[in-house]
């Protein structure tokens, strides 16, 4: 880690900027791949010699892996992007507000207790329509517009299994799975258990460290793999990730820790798996509506967009209306919507005007960021629209 020497691979030939959601913004070199790799250069001199906005151009990467996608040069640019900011983060001059904040808020996501704690305190706030009262700090105003109310935690008794026991599987539900995405992991239940597989969630599991290791961290990303396979180690059976964030960064486990092989040759994003079983004698109802379908960053540029296209042609009559079939990104980023918020309201904006033009009542997206994203966006413009995970619907479908 920390190696930058692959930016020699970039042969600054352009084809990535039409891909990049920044440089379409911007129309800034210094915020699009080719540009990036040029700064991530000049971190080999001596920080006096730094640019002065090479933090800024640095940071307001998305890291949607849009240019990695399609590099002729196969420029690894996620792993560079990873090396630069661990550099980066050696020479941050933050307050003690900022510092406050930065380290709450990465250990909320490796605190199961904690993040209820969070969760229980933003929904109080916004009981009391807090984010409208003037003073209010810019940080937790955002928090109380993007986290939706807190769902109940009422599982509900297994679906019965209508194929022999096809075995365990194992449900990664990270940190937000459990607390902010309860529809989904139970809808995910309720196929499997149709399919005829046992679920299970490991106790110790909690977050997949995705948003430590771009923020600089690997060392912290590092412990939270670790202690995942851990979690694992004795649970037989594939592992099985329904936010197509956790998943893309669990599946990479091995090429950042090696030691954690065995954990990642195991891990598959619930669409990709459900898909491959096909359909295995479920009905679904008919459900003659146009639904609007988001197709996250993560899942178009590293997991791959078909299953989740091939699970909705189950649903008969069913209209898929795509969102952003050329790409684009919603702004989310995992914790970039709180830490670059002019950039994220801006690619919020363009999303969500798309998605009010299709007319659809429901929103589909496979990763809970662009969930809580899009939800705030929609809510600011008094939109009333269902969101859900394209898995969710398929349950609900269930004949």
């Amino acid at each position: 880690m920390n190696d930058l020497s692959a930016t020699e691979r970039c042969v600054k030939c352009g084809l990535c900027l039409p891909h990049c959601p920044t440089f379409a913004l911007t129309a800034n070199e210094a915020d699009s791949p080719r540009g990036r790799i040029s700064l991530m250069q000049m971190l080999e001199q001596p920080a006096s010699d730094w640019s002065p906005g090479l933090f800024q151009h640095l940071d307001r990467c998305l890291m949607c892996h849009a240019c990695e996608a399609m590099c002729p040069s196969q420029v690894p640019f996620g792993h560079l992007m990873d090396s630069a900011r661990q550099r980066l983060e050696a020479h941050r001059q933050r307050s003690w507000r900022q510092r406050l904040a930065f380290a709450a808020g990465m250990g909320l996501l490796t605190s199961g207790g904690g993040r209820k704690l969070a969760a229980a305190g933003l929904y109080s706030l916004q009981r009391l329509r807090l984010e409208r009262v003037p003073g209010l700090p810019a940080s937790l105003r955002r928090w109380l517009q993007l986290v939706p109310r807190p769902t109940p935690d009422t599982p509900r008794p297994a679906t019965p299994a209508i194929a022999a026991s096809r075995g365990p599987v194992n449900l990664f539900t990270g940190c937000t799975g459990d607390l902010l995405d309860k529809a989904t992991r139970q809808a995910v239940i309720d196929l499997l258990g149709r399919l005829g597989y046992s679920v299970t969630m490991a106790a110790r599991q909690g977050c997949c460290g995705a948003l430590h290791q771009h923020a600089g961290q690997p060392g912290k990303a590092r412990q939270l793999a670790r202690a995942n396979g851990q979690a694992f180690a004795d649970s037989p059976g594939p592992i099985l990730a329904f936010a197509s964030g956790c998943c893309a960064h669990l599946q990479n486990y091995a090429q950042l820790y090696p030691e954690t092989q065995a954990f990642t040759e195991r891990v598959h994003d619930v669409t990709s798996f459900l898909a491959a079983q096909g359909p295995a004698g479920l009905n679904f109802r008919p459900r003659p509506e146009k639904v609007a379908l988001q197709m996250p960053c993560t899942q178009r540029n590293q997991l791959g967009a078909e299953p989740v296209s091939e699970l909705l042609s189950w649903i008969p009559q069913l209209q898929v209306t795509p969102i952003n079939p050329e790409g684009g990104c919603c702004g989310a980023a995992g914790s970039y919507m709180l830490t670059q918020p002019q950039m994220s309201d801006r690619l919020r904006e363009a999303m969500v005007e798309k998605i009010v033009a299709t007319g659809a009542r429901v929103l589909l997206t496979t990763n809970i960021g662009c969930s809580l994203q899009l939800g705030a966006g929609l809510r600011q413009k008094g939109v009333e629209m269902a969101l859900m995970h394209p898995v969710t619907l398929l349950a609900a479908q269930l004949a």
